[in-house]
């Protein structure tokens, strides 16, 4: 008997801890279980606060309406599994951009392996603001662009720090638009790159809004140009002549900005 003990002692020494979950699965099955539930928990409230914030913007929810609309009766739920809001928001931030991340590196990934891109017009496409590839949840969607609009217009820090992990794709897109747009400024290249993926997102939001049926937009986004055209905004924006103003307002020579004989 107490040979037995002994292997056993051994042999979960040498085993990873999961296999403590076979050694005694009365003991796991519950635990087990409560971790499933947890973490169903802390995805309806994720999904949940992602809604809100997509509706109301994000200083109109409290944690309070959050626990409230996803029922949670614990007031404590929220900093019992995100630690604080501003934590629950970059989680919600890092969910969103590692999904656009992911779909922008094999997009990518599948132009460069064509030999592209060759032109900002192309990086752009790979940039539309569209969360959804062949699934069926738009109004998570719509959410997600929303919500990812709202960080970005009054949370930046937040924004760049919770995706600081998942924008792979988007610094490969920039270096591909730094390489094929027309020379000016660094000061000036760097605002239109910030300018273009703000104005995508607005863009990509009122576009899902259109989808949804509301008709103020509906009739903006319901034309077949509508898309393409958003890519070839997106790319102007980029490669747009730099006034003379512009130039001397950014400390430049206006002779800095080259004959694009166009």
């Amino acid at each position: 008997m107490r040979l037995q003990f002994f292997k056993r002692c051994i042999i979960l020494l040498l085993c990873p801890l999961r296999s403590l979950a076979e050694w005694n699965p009365k003991m796991a099955g519950p635990d087990q279980d409560q971790l499933r539930k947890g973490e169903r928990t802390r995805r309806r409230l994720k999904k949940t606060a992602l809604r809100l914030f997509a509706q109301r913007g994000l200083e109109n929810v409290s944690i309070r309406d959050i626990q409230a609309a996803a029922g949670q009766k614990n007031n404590g739920s929220i900093t019992y599994y995100f630690a604080s809001r501003d934590a629950l928001i970059r989680e919600i931030v890092a969910d969103v951009a590692a999904v656009l991340d992911q779909d922008n590196n094999r997009r990518l990934d599948a132009l460069e392996a064509r030999g592209g891109p060759t032109s900002v017009r192309e990086v752009a496409e790979i940039l539309l603001p569209i969360v959804r590839r062949g699934e069926k949840d738009e109004q998570n969607d719509l959410d997600q662009l929303l919500f990812f609009t709202s960080v970005m217009i009054s949370r930046r820090d937040l924004l760049f720090e919770a995706t600081a992990d998942a924008d792979r794709a988007t610094r490969r897109c920039f270096h591909h638009i730094l390489r094929l747009a027309p020379e000016m400024p660094k000061e000036i290249i760097n605002q239109r790159l910030h300018l273009m993926l703000l104005f995508a997102l607005s863009a990509g939001a009122s576009m899902e809004s259109g989808k949804d049926g509301r008709r103020n937009l509906s009739s903006l986004w319901d034309r077949a140009s509508a898309e393409h055209n958003l890519a070839d905004i997106m790319a102007g924006m980029i490669t747009a002549p730099v006034s003379a103003k512009t130039l001397a307002a950014a400390g430049a020579p206006a002779s800095d900005q080259p004959d694009r004989g166009d």
